[in-house]
């Protein structure tokens, strides 16, 4: 699986401005009805995130480490580190001589 920081530097961006405005009406607070509007992007990726995450296994792995018959193969987390390392150096280094 491979992390797309995309969009995790948008989450991080909506968290942080999310955070911004939560300090702001903190401040600024006197009681009243306040109003929270969000973006359609931070909409977007509460929505289309849901889609991605398989429930049934969530609550089986959750089974497993509750019970203690979760089994961690690191050969295979290992090999996943680095093919996703290779593929980074590939993308991110430039070309020779330039």
């Amino acid at each position: 699986m491979k992390i797309d920081s995309s969009n995790t530097s948008q989450i991080a961006a909506l968290q942080e401005a999310a955070q911004q405005r939560a300090t702001q009406a903190d401040a600024q607070a006197t009681g009243s009805n306040s109003t929270v509007s969000l973006s359609a992007l931070s909409t977007d990726l509460r929505t289309s995130g849901s889609a991605d995450i398989d429930t049934a296994k969530v609550a089986s792995i959750k089974a497993a480490l509750n019970d203690g018959s979760y089994k961690v193969d690191s050969g295979k987390i290992a090999d996943g580190m680095l093919s996703s390392a290779r593929e980074l150096m590939q993308t991110n280094t430039p070309p020779a001589g330039g």
